[in-house]
Order: structure tokens, then sequence, then C-alpha cells
């Protein structure tokens, strides 16, 4: 990193704490989450995959920044959006890719799909296709380890859609009630599907002063700038972790229609997201504060997970095809009980 952006504010206006070496793993992250959605986009249009797919392009820096806070057995739950939420907390990224494939191979041995996946092991309790319905999991897996006496925590990410359910303020007011660990990562990408969020809440850090009424201590971030992410995930994940819930709201752009089958030209300037990607691509702005002295090792990380994904890609989609059969496997009621009423 350069002196010069060695000397630049972080989050809240600090002196910045992440060093070469950490800006460096961020950025890997980052090109990774790039990279995994790319590659997926690419084989839906070429017919490969199949099911839906919701792009989280340009919002790779909350992904990174708020996973690199985690540690493993820190529990993470996710939205319909969720796959660099995945990759970032540690999910190999064959198991994703075999999971869209429909492979037995997948994390959820292919029968959960794209907003579906789960991974214990990388403490990823999973998506949710229910708007904000990850987030109850989330709380009561963070509640649930307090009374254990650990100091694990769970992360629950949803959209500024996600912010207006019912069920969000309910768990956010029994975490401050319990004084769970838990952190709530607002996304607020500006669209609730079609419906922009400044005409329900207001400008963006609305959504943080509706939290800071709670009590719930609550702070605002420019999700282009992975590095103030970082700064700031790490204080509010201390919090969650000593004292109780913590509240983030991040600022952030959807780049791609809310899905593949979306026509969001019809609601926003048609290549809005481009337009957008073009001048706030939060990989390049840390190419640019990395400097010219890092941009050889910038360039080998660039390779390095392309050739990554390419190889995981093409070993999930030769893996073996999840059988019918499978569907009426890890159910609840067995067979021989169903037989007995």
């Amino acid at each position: 990193m350069s002196r010069a952006a060695e000397g630049r504010a972080g989050a809240g206006g600090a002196a910045a704490t992440i060093d070469v070496d950490q800006a460096l793993s961020l950025y890997r992250q980052m090109v990774l989450i790039r990279g995994v959605e790319v590659e997926i986009e690419t084989l839906h249009k070429r017919g490969r995959m199949t099911g839906s797919f919701h792009s989280s392009m340009g919002q790779e820096a909350c992904a990174a920044g708020v996973c690199a806070a985690l540690r493993q057995s820190d529990i993470v739950t996710s939205n319909h959006r969720g796959h660099g939420h995945a990759v970032a907390k540690g999910i190999p990224i064959e198991g994703i890719f075999a999971e869209l494939f429909g492979r037995s191979t997948g994390v959820s041995g292919g029968r959960g799909g794209s907003m579906h996946l789960h991974h214990r092991e990388s403490g990823f309790l999973g998506e949710n296709a229910i708007v904000a319905g990850g987030l109850p999991w989330a709380g009561g897996a963070a509640w649930a380890r307090k009374k254990r006496g650990l100091t694990d925590v769970g992360v629950a990410f949803i959209g500024d859609g996600g912010f207006a359910q019912g069920v969000t303020h309910e768990v956010l007011l029994m975490a401050r009630y319990w004084e769970a660990p838990l952190v709530i990562v607002c996304e607020n990408n500006g669209l609730a599907h079609s419906m922009a969020s400044e005409r329900l809440f207001g400008e963006p850090g609305s959504i943080t002063r509706i939290v800071e009424a709670t009590g719930v201590r609550s702070e605002f971030v420019d999700g282009r700038d992975v590095i103030a992410v970082a700064e700031t995930a790490a204080a509010m994940v201390e919090h969650a972790r000593t004292v109780g819930p913590a509240f983030i709201e991040c600022q952030v752009f959807r780049v791609k229609p809310h899905s593949l089958s979306d026509p969001d030209y019809r609601y926003r300037e048609k290549d809005a997201g481009q337009a957008w990607l073009e001048t706030h691509d939060p990989i390049l702005a840390l190419r640019r504060r990395l400097g010219e002295d890092q941009g050889e090792a910038l360039d080998r990380i660039d390779a390095e997970v392309a050739e990554e994904v390419a190889a995981a890609s093409a070993a999930a989609e030769a893996a073996p095809q999840t059988p019918v059969e499978a569907a009426l496997e890890n159910v609840y009621l067995t067979a021989e009980l169903n037989k007995n009423g």
C-alpha cells in the first residue's frame, strides 16, 4: 500500500488500520466473489445451468469486509443474493458450483440450488429465499451460543427490502433485550426489487438512525470502500461479542437486474449498473488505493483466481448428477412411520 493510501481515513474518520497483506487478502476475496458470479451468469446464459440467479456484482466489498472480521465458528445467514457471503465465509467454490449444477457433490447435495446454499463446516447456516427469513436463524444461533458460554457471534445479511419486514424489528428488539451477540448487516443497494429504498426510508443512513432509536449500536459505511467496511465490521463484531447486538448499514449498488429474468430497464435507466461500475467498482477502487507498487501482486491474484474458478467450475460440472431418489432423503418423517399413520 502506498504511503498516501496508508494515511487516508478509514471508517469513522480514523486512520486506516489495515496493512498491505490484509488489503491484498480483501482484494483476493472480492475478485473471487466476482469471478464466481460472472462464471455462474455465463453458465446460465449458455444453458448449462438452470434456475434463478441473483447477482451481487458491485457489492463484493460488504461481503469480504464483514466476513474478514469473523471466525470460522461464527455463524452467518444470508438472503437470495447470497453467493458473495457464502464465498467470503469460506464455502469451497467447487461445492457452490456443484450445487447450482444439481450435482451430488453440491454443498446442499444438489437439492437446494442458488438460494439455499448451506455449509455448517464454514459456519454458513444458509441462504433463505424468504425476505429477511435468515435473520431469526442468526439471532437464535447467537443467543444459543451465549447461553452455552461461547463467544461466537451470529451475522445476518439482509437487504433494504428485508429491513421493511416485521421479523427484522422483532429479532432486533429481542436481541437487544437478551443482549445477544448478533450483528445485522443491511446491504442497502437502493432497490427492494423495483421500489427505491429512499421512498421508504429516506436517504442512505436513514436506516442507521432508525435502528439507533432502539438503543442498538448502529453504524453507516460506504460499501465501495472495502477497508472502511472491514474496519467498521471489526469494531461492530467485537461489540457484539462483548456487549450486545450491533447493526451495520452498508451502502452498496445493485449493478445487475434483480434476477436474470428481471427487465430492470422498466424502472431504472438502461445500463445504470454498468455506468455505476465504471466509476465506483470497489475492486478497482482498492487497486487504485494500493498503488502501482502492488501492481504485480494484484495481477498475480487476478490470474490465480481466474484459474481457480475455471478449475472448480469444470470439476463441479463433471460430478455425478443428484439422483431423483435424493428428494426422499433427510426428511423428518420416515417411510416406516408414515405407514403406521
